[in-house]
Formats: structure tokens, sequence, C-alpha cells
């Protein structure tokens, strides 16, 4: 069986933002969550269907065991949505300089 191609949705970083509150306003531990940080994924050219972006920050800050209950829930959302390659690449080179 050949490997398939993962298509994920794309979105800006203010939609992935929107989605991730959403979605994980809904996990455990998350109730009271009213912002989310993502940012993009660095070196990730060296693994095929990884996901470009990750949650960097949720405020306020939850507990370490509601943050790994969630992992699953980010996964799947990593699986689902990429982020806008142009503004990934954009926001990597800046935090760089």
């Amino acid at each position: 069986m050949a490997a398939e191609t993962v298509r994920r949705e794309v979105r800006s970083s203010a939609e992935l933002q929107e989605v991730c509150l959403r979605t994980l306003k809904k996990c455990p531990g998350f109730e009271r969550v009213d912002a989310i940080l993502i940012q993009p994924r660095d070196n990730i050219d060296n693994i095929e269907g990884a996901a470009n972006w990750t949650v960097a920050a949720v405020r306020p800050r939850v507990d370490n065991q509601f943050l790994r209950g969630a992992r699953e829930t980010i996964g799947l959302l990593q699986q689902t949505y990429q982020l806008n390659p142009v503004e990934a690449q954009a926001r990597g080179i800046k935090r760089r300089t």
C-alpha cells in the first residue's frame, strides 16, 4: 500500500488560534483559557507529514496534567490544519533575526 499524503486545511495564525481555543476549551482544565498562542515549528523539512505549527502557550496557564491530557486533541488539530506556509516562513524568519 502506497503512503498517502496528508491533506490539511490551510489556516492563518489567527484562524488556527481561534480553532485551537474553541476546541481546547472543551478539554478538562481548559475551561477558563481565553487565549492560545501558536507558533511555526522549526526544522520540519526533514519530517514528512509533520505539523508546521505548535501550541506555544495558553493563557491563563493550565496545570501540566491538563496539558498532557490535551495532547491527543492538539495532535488531531495538527493533523487537520496547516499554518499558512507563507505566514509560517515569515514568522519563523522574524523569530531568528
